[in-house]
């Protein structure tokens, strides 16, 4: 048995997890349909914008996770710039939703739409298997702050949660994105403990 060489090097990331509102629901509803391709179709769509933007925006297309991603961006990113292509993310996923996958659907859940997530943090690199992957709080802190979003919030779709240093850290003016600086006790982060993050909404039209 040959013994493989694992490499090991810590770098800086801001991590970004987003996922999609009413997954289950809308898995549900089309498995009884007994017709998953408008849900898997729009996945492979979403992973093509992805790929197609990750050298020009600069971010790690690192895991999907289920009913999400988690990306991972070169920590000099403008809060702008960031904030700019989930706007585009959203925007595109949006109108993939609603005329793809909404309209083949029995009963639309009244939530649908992305949450999101956001920290920043040094990562370990590991190479297993000949593919990186990546340990670190800001990993979990993100995941954490994704969740959260749609505890007690009646609208989370598009909308942004990220901790509060990575939104100080940005230079750039985000008044735009109507920030809004909260407290969320996130699982297995600081012992449950109130955490001080900060929410924006992504400018995306919502029906009313």
């Amino acid at each position: 048995m040959t013994s493989e060489k694992h490499e090991l090097k810590v770098t800086e990331k801001i991590v970004v997890k987003f996922d999609m509102c009413s997954s289950s629901t809308i898995i549900e509803d089309l498995t009884l349909r007994n017709d998953l391709k408008p849900l898997r179709n729009l996945l492979i769509r979403t992973k093509e914008f992805l790929v197609n933007e990750s050298s020009s925006t600069g971010f790690i297309l690192y895991k999907f996770v289920g009913d999400g991603w988690i990306l991972l961006f070169p920590p000099d990113i403008g809060g702008l710039e960031l904030l700019t292509f989930l706007t585009r993310l959203s925007k595109r996923f949006k109108m993939k939703m609603e005329k793809k996958v909404l309209t083949m659907l029995d009963d639309v859940p009244a939530i649908t739409g992305l949450t999101f997530g956001v920290d920043r943090g040094q990562l370990v690199k590991v190479v297993m298997d000949g593919r990186d992957e990546y340990l670190g709080r800001a990993l979990n802190v993100a995941c954490r702050l994704q969740e959260a979003i749609k505890k007690g919030d009646p609208a989370p779709q598009y909308k942004v949660l990220m901790s509060r240093p990575v939104f100080h850290g940005f230079s750039d003016d985000l008044s735009n994105y109507k920030p809004e600086e909260s407290t969320k006790s996130l699982r297995n982060i600081k012992g449950g403990s109130s955490f001080r993050c900060v929410q924006l909404c992504l400018p995306i039209k919502r029906k009313r």
